[in-house]
């Protein structure tokens, strides 16, 4: 089989569609295509062989694409999560379920670590940040 560009071809496109995803798993299946077009340029198999070389591929490296996309994800969270520690939030409204903090310009649902007293105008500090709500604390304590 010497169309070893008609996998290169679909491997390109596959690559070009993957930016604008950042999912790794078409880039996975178009470097299973780029290996199969640089098997059908050396060895020149069958079509049915370069199917076997391309499924046995994609099964090889979705598997890999998975763990990238989970490893990136969960990095970039953990990130943003730390850009927040330790970090001065203004007392805006005490509630007795809720407490609402002024923290760049922003006004976010908080929650104490510890048992405090607070009233608005007090400065507290970010101790951490789950979801859409910050955990904090008073600056005496040290972070968890």
């Amino acid at each position: 089989m010497a169309e070893w560009y008609v996998p290169l071809s679909l491997a390109i496109v596959l690559f070009v569609f993957e930016i604008p995803t950042r999912t790794f798993y078409l880039a996975a299946l178009g470097l299973s295509l780029l290996l199969v077009s640089l098997i059908d340029l050396l060895a020149a198999p069958s079509g049915f062989w370069a199917i076997g070389w391309f499924a046995l591929f994609a099964v090889l490296l979705l598997p890999v694409a998975e763990y990238a996309r989970r490893a990136l994800r969960n990095r970039a969270s953990s990130d943003a999560t730390n850009i927040d520690s330790g970090q001065r939030v203004v007392v805006v409204q005490v509630s007795p379920h809720a407490l609402e903090v002024r923290y760049r310009d922003t006004l976010w649902q908080a929650e104490l670590t510890e048992p405090a007293s607070v009233e608005p105008g007090y400065e507290l500090q970010i101790i951490s940040r789950v979801g859409n709500r910050l955990r904090v604390a008073p600056f005496s304590s040290t972070p968890h």
